[in-house]
């Protein structure tokens, strides 16, 4: 793989971006602002200011080895939908030379497991319309024609992204679901090398669950996670009180419940992850807070 075009370079799309580039690759990463492109631009990347992944110019697209799809789901007065649907099937012909395609999913595809264990060949059946939108954005990548894979993200977290801050500052609320609602995490260092072995050894058609190690609780995560960092205990609503008092979208994250497998993942990709279970970041994760701050 020579060049890697990254669709919608947020979070994840610019870490990949600069492991890519270390290992000697061109980046082009699409963005519709100018700042964004100026701070991608700043690290190295080629930023290209594009409303649409179909506004991209052909003889750019016939360049690009791998591609790979991290835009989020669009917003619209009809609430969330997938993009994917209106511009693939004009980008798509456009990847003639393109040997691997990798669509950035989530396991809330999957929907509500009763705490089962998850993997790849469970149903999906999404208990949300994000998940369900997500879902339809798998699907226009799995029949695009092109050598795609589709990856389902746990929660992600990683330097400049995760809730240390919000349990320092005290008041962090979390319910204790009777039974308990299970769910996974990832680290972002860990999704990126899996991307990369992928990139390496595609396999058109594969779905992998990036997942740690460990399913929890939320409740039992953050109260381990604040009493790793010294932080004040999280307070611990019963189920009747969450629904009062929390957002509709942390309900709706939070209400499913099973624990995603991660086997395809290591026998495939990664044997050993780097963080297997959040514990295993924390003093990395402090550190970088520590930095930020001085």
């Amino acid at each position: 793989m020579e060049t890697l075009l990254i669709l919608g370079c947020g979070y994840v799309g610019e870490k990949l971006a600069v492991a890519a580039a270390a290992e000697g690759m061109r980046v082009i990463a699409t963005t519709r602002n100018k700042h964004r492109a100026d701070a991608l631009a700043g690290i190295g990347i080629e930023a290209v200011i594009v409303p649409s992944p179909a506004d991209l110019a052909a003889t750019l697209l016939a360049e690009v080895d791998a591609v790979v799809d991290s835009i989020p789901l669009t917003r619209s007065e009809g609430g969330l939908y997938a993009s994917q649907l209106n511009w693939l099937t004009q980008l798509a012909p456009g990847l003639t030379n393109t040997k691997w395609a990798g669509y950035l999913s989530t396991t809330g595809v999957y929907g509500d497991a009763g705490g089962a264990w998850v993997d790849e060949a469970y149903p999906c059946h999404p208990s949300s319309a994000r998940g369900g939108e997500r879902l339809k954005a798998e699907q226009c990548w799995l029949e695009s024609g092109l050598p795609a894979e589709v990856f389902r993200l746990a929660g992600i977290y990683g330097p400049e992204r995760n809730i240390l801050g919000w349990l320092k500052e005290g008041g962090y609320k979390a319910v204790a679901w009777q039974p308990a609602h299970w769910s996974n995490r990832i680290h972002v260092d860990d999704i990126v090398a899996a991307l990369m072995a992928a990139m390496h050894a595609p396999v058109m058609g594969r779905i992998v669950n990036l997942a740690d190690d460990e399913p929890l609780p939320h409740s039992e995560y953050v109260t381990q996670l604040a009493s790793l960092i010294g932080a004040p205990a999280p307070e611990i609503l019963s189920p009747e009180r969450g629904e009062r008092e929390l957002t509709p979208m942390a309900l709706e994250f939070f209400r499913d419940n099973k624990r995603i497998s991660n086997r395809l993942l290591h026998r495939e990709l990664l044997p050993n992850l780097k963080y297997p279970s959040f514990r295993d970041a924390v003093s990395e994760l402090m550190q970088h807070e520590r930095l930020l701050f001085c």
